[in-house]
This record gives C-alpha cells, structure tokens and sequence, in this order.
C-alpha cells in the first residue's frame, strides 16, 4: 500500500492508493487534508497505511445519529415484539433524537453522551430507571454498529447513566395470601389470582393460558402463550423470549382448584350454547373470549377493597410467590424457572432483599447439622 504527500499552499495533505472497489472495480484513494508540515502529514499517513494493513480503520461515515438510529429501528422491528419495538421507537424520537440525532456517528463521543444524560437528569422529566432505557436502547444500536464494522466502538459503554434507587417490593406472607384466597373463593376471576399466587406467572401468560397446556395427570403447567397489546389490540401470542418458555410443577391442591374451575367453565358453555365461542382458554369471559388486562384488574381491585387486605399490585402475587419459595428454602435456580427470568442473576437481583430468609434458614441448618454430629460423637465415646 503506497501513499504521497501533497502540499498547497501552506498546508499538507497525504492520498493513499488502498486498491479498487470490489464492485465498480474503480481505483480507491484515500485523501487527509489540514496538515502544517511536512512530517506532520507523512507521520499519520504511516499510521493510517498501519491500520489499513491490519484491518483496524474504518471509512466515517456522513450518516447523523438520527438516521443511524432510524435504520437500527427497522432492523429491529421485525426481530423484537411489536411492544418492545414501539418503546425502543418513542425513547428514540422523543428524547434521543432530539439532544443528539444531528451529530454524524462518528463526531458522537462519550461526552456528548454523558451530557445528555446530565440533563436529563437536570431537566427531571424522566426517572432514573427511564433514564436507563435510554441509555440501554442507545448503547445497543451503537454495540450493533460496531459489530458490523459500521463505527468503530460504542461509545455509551463510557457514560455513566442515573443511579437507579430500589422501590420497596410489596408482597404478602402465606397467611395474608391464604386468608385473600379464602375470602374470594367464589369470586369470577378467582383462579386467575390463585395461578398468579402459587405459580408466580406473569398477568399476561394467566390470560394467555390455554387448557391445552395443562397437565393434569403429570401435574404440568407449560407456559407457551400470553396475552399482548400488538398495534393497538390485544392477540394471544408467543412469548418473548426462550427464556419465558417453562413448565412448572403444581401441587394436588392447585389440580383440584383447576379442575373445579374447568366444571363450572364447562356449564357456562352449556348455558351459553351456540354463543360461546370456545378459545380454550383458562380464564375467559361469559362467551369464552379472552379477558381483557383491565377488567381482571377491576376485578381484582373490588375484591380488595370489600376483604379490606393490604393492597398490593396484581402483579406483587408474582412477588409473593417468589418470596415463598425463599421462605421454604428453594434454591434461586428452581426460582428463576418457574419465574421465567433470562438468568438466576436477574432472580438474584430482584430479590436479594429476600436473602436473609434464606441466610437464617442456612444457619439454622449447619446449627442443627453440628448439633447432631457432636451428639453422635459423644454416644461413640460411651
């Protein structure tokens, strides 16, 4: 590879021959201007025939952040679901794009970055956790680019988003939950409540659940739907990701109140007649269509505020599964299955707050296990 130097005026410039383009076939040149000497200009020509040789430069590009982005989000939108696709889409228009959409890709530094997210926290619209979705959303447009040779390094990983301060997760002991269940046993939606309590499945894969992915007989719950906002309507879907995909164990007592739930099912259809439009479906309407988010969620919050029980979330029965399973000492990887989390460190984040539970049960377990051993020991020595 061979390069010349070139002044004008009183400037230097060097122009590299780097071959011909493998598809037009014309001569590639490779020109840098704006040098003030002579060594100046032949000391980066050097460096850049070295990084050529090696395969390490890459041509910048004129392309602004805004437009880089947009083609990231069409790349996406066909490999994400619809939900996910339109959240990476309004961060990206309504506060990425704005502060930094007009610099070039490879003008944007860490700084830049850094600053815009100084100011959004200044500015105090978004919290700390949204502020972490913008800075997900961008250092993983930016983590593509540069694994496809587009930009030479993704620059977001350098700044620091906001410190996201834990809430206070709210969930119930086994009594309130027990004493909840008790008082709405007759309720419509009640097994959705109980699915939720003792399996820890998400509020969309309750409405999504079919009977066709209950095992009776081995006592099986597969989790392979769940119910999904898609453009605007509610659709029975596949699940997001390999890792939501999961069989969990239930017990005699979760066989028995599903099948009391599938008799009185079975007589609404008989009642209902032709009218009954059969989804299959575990929870359903009076008509066997899928109930809609906000009316189990009505539902729901009727019934606590007649039994006057601490209010928690629909989705804190998720929580309050979770927390039983560390009360009886299950170990986090059993959790993070029937949770449906990507990793038993995610399990582990969420919930190190529960930790202590299972620290003391450790404890008591080596405390008895020593107890035992020097009991036996001593009988040995008589």
């Amino acid at each position: 590879m061979r390069g010349s130097i070139i002044k004008r005026g009183n400037k230097y410039s060097y122009v590299i021959d780097i071959g011909r383009d493998p598809v037009t076939k014309k001569r590639k040149q490779k020109r840098v201007s704006g040098f003030t000497s002579d060594k100046k200009a032949r000391k980066a020509m050097t460096e850049m025939i070295a990084e050529l040789n090696k395969g390490g430069y890459i041509e910048p590009s004129t392309e602004s952040l805004g437009t880089y982005l947009d083609n990231w989000l069409k790349h996406k939108e066909k490999r994400v679901a619809h939900s996910t696709y339109l959240h990476y889409k309004s961060y990206i228009n309504n506060h990425i794009k704005p502060a930094l959409g007009e610099i070039k890709v490879f003008e944007l530094n860490a700084r830049h970055v850094q600053r815009f997210y100084d100011s959004l926290l200044d500015v105090g619209e978004l919290s700390e956790r949204s502020i972490h979705h913008v800075h997900r959303i961008l250092s993983n447009a930016l983590d593509y680019g540069a694994k496809l040779g587009d930009i030479q390094k993704n620059v977001a990983k350098a700044a620091e988003p906001a410190t996201v301060r834990k809430k206070e997760m709210k969930y119930w002991p086994m009594e309130i939950l027990s004493k909840f269940l008790e008082a709405t046993k007759e309720e419509r939606f009640y097994i959705a409540w109980y699915i939720a309590g003792f399996t820890g499945m998400r509020q969309g894969e309750i409405l999504g659940l079919k009977w066709d992915s209950v095992d009776f007989d081995n006592k099986i719950i597969y989790v392979r739907r769940a119910l999904k906002l898609d453009e605007g309507k509610y659709i029975i879907a596949d699940l997001k990701n390999n890792a939501s995909y999961r069989s969990i164990t239930i017990s005699d007592s979760d066989v028995r109140e599903l099948k009391q739930h599938k008799r009185k099912q079975n007589e609404e259809k008989m009642l209902a007649g032709e009218g009954y439009e059969d989804s299959n479906l575990v929870i359903a309407t009076s008509i066997g269509t899928f109930l809609l988010p906000s009316n189990l969620g009505r539902a729901y919050r009727r019934c606590l505020k007649e039994t006057k029980i601490d209010k928690i979330r629909f989705h804190d029965l998720r929580h309050t599964h979770a927390s039983m399973l560390f009360t009886l000492g299950t170990h986090p990887k059993i959790v993070q299955e029937r949770l449906g989390h990507s990793s038993v460190q995610v399990t582990l984040d969420t919930y190190s707050h529960m930790n202590p539970n299972m620290q003391e049960a450790v404890a008591k377990s080596l405390e008895l296990a020593f107890e035992k051993e020097g009991k036996n020991k001593n009988k040995d020595s008589l």
